[in-house]
């Protein structure tokens, strides 16, 4: 058996989905949905540098024997922002990856300047906090948007540190989304899980075959685990999670 055989597919859910929950209740609603693992962000349930929210919510989430695979920040690279109070909330929460967002364009609308002070934020939060892995969200109107121009962006970085989230982009046909996930399947520390068409969002079910697809593909990482983070209910429902979280479950099944 090789390494990838063992890899292990981690479900749990993005706190961002339910925004209006407070973190009591998002822990008992992944809890309850038997999902093992949730990406708080940053935004609303601990906010960057609010220690106390940090600490509260490391001792609940810990207690309901959920893990945290990643902090899910709203740092952009390349803004001027200052990351401290970002990597201060993952350390208090016990997280050592950090998701971050490359830039607030595509790599074609940046000029060059604009472009290489996203490179050199990137080189340089990189060197600060080696012991922090920084995890790129895959999203359009940033550096992501083309997997293409992310390969290019990993190469001019250069920082082992650096990696990626990855998720289906829902305006891209499917064979594009195979594409993006073989190519930067190297990168790739966890996913955000939806099934989304343009801009509507379907039961996770209706895309059951092309998940099947993705997950085969990173079945062939070479990580030991990787969290496949449930994002947004298709009727924005808490309700509909403990459904959701099950058709996540049988597709691991499946792919195992």
């Amino acid at each position: 058996e090789t390494e990838a055989d063992n890899m292990r597919f981690i479900p749990g859910l993005v706190s961002i989905s339910f925004r209006a929950l407070s973190v009591g209740d998002i822990i008992g609603i992944t809890t309850c949905a038997g999902l093992e693992a949730v990406e708080w962000g940053s935004d609303v349930h601990v906010p960057a540098g609010d220690i106390a929210a940090a600490e509260a919510a490391k001792k609940k989430t810990v207690a309901a024997g959920l893990s945290m695979p990643e902090y899910g920040s709203y740092y952009v690279l390349g803004s001027g922002e200052d990351i401290e109070k970002t990597v201060t909330s993952a350390r208090i929460l016990g997280i050592t990856n950090v998701r971050i967002w490359a830039g607030n364009m595509s790599a074609s609308e940046m000029s060059p300047e604009v472009y290489a002070k996203v490179v050199d934020d990137a080189k340089r939060i990189c060197g600060r906090y080696p012991d922090i892995r920084f995890c790129l969200e895959c999203h359009n109107r940033t550096v992501t948007q083309e997997y293409t121009d992310e390969l290019k962006f990993f190469c001019d970085v250069g920082r082992k540190n650096l990696m990626t989230l990855w998720q289906p982009n829902q305006f891209r046909t499917h064979s594009w989304n195979i594409e993006s996930v073989r190519a930067l399947l190297p990168y790739i520390y966890g996913v955000h899980v939806f099934s989304w068409e343009g801009k509507n969002m379907l039961p996770l079910d209706a895309h059951t075959d092309r998940w099947a697809e993705y997950l085969s593909i990173l079945r062939g990482s070479e990580r030991e685990t990787m969290p496949l983070m449930l994002e947004f209910m298709h009727d924005n429902r808490p309700e509909s999670l403990p459904e959701t979280a099950q058709t996540l479950k049988k597709w691991i099944k499946a792919a195992e």
